[in-house]
């Protein structure tokens, strides 16, 4: 795959010139996992081409993944890079104070009261969710109702109005 080799190639250089430049690499401490997931979503397209799909099939073979579970990752990453995957891949234990002020602010815009679980606030509905990442910022998730298959959707923001923007049935502030 001559689109794969060249992107490969373009990985390999800036990730040299970085370590040229700065003395650090600045992928060394991702996990296989991680790095897959960096080097599908750095992939152009919507993942429907002959080769994407490929690579795809590849990538989750080599770290036991599914084609389902990758996609999934390569939205998180796209989302908020390695902080984005990780919101994705597990929950944390927030402090308190962050859900104490953004279930007010939610309730503010017309929305009703989130559920709060570990890192989470969800929709009673079911259908939007934000998590709580490490860096203090707001991850958008969206599912159909009824179903807990969860997709990161729009940009993280440091306020948990600003994240749901743009997603449907939010109430424009």
């Amino acid at each position: 795959d001559p689109f794969a080799l060249d992107q490969l190639a373009t990985d390999a250089a800036a990730r040299a010139h970085a370590l040229l430049t700065t003395g650090r690499d600045p992928v060394s401490g991702l996990t296989l996992w991680q790095d897959a997931v960096r080097l599908a979503a750095a992939r152009p397209g919507s993942g429907l081409t002959a080769a994407t799909r490929s690579l795809y099939a590849s990538l989750a073979s080599a770290t036991g993944r599914t084609t389902a579970e990758l996609a999934r990752a390569v939205a998180a990453w796209r989302q908020g890079a390695a902080e984005g995957l990780a919101v994705l891949d597990g929950p944390v234990g927030p402090p308190a104070g962050r859900f104490d002020r953004a279930r007010p602010l939610l309730l503010a815009v017309g929305l009703p009261p989130f559920r709060p679980h570990r890192n989470r606030l969800t929709h009673p509905v079911g259908r939007l969710q934000l998590r709580l990442g490490r860096d203090h910022l707001w991850y958008a998730y969206e599912s159909e109702p009824d179903r807990d298959d969860w997709w990161p959707r729009g940009t993280p923001a440091p306020d948990p109005v600003d994240a749901l923007s743009g997603l449907e049935a939010v109430p424009e502030a």
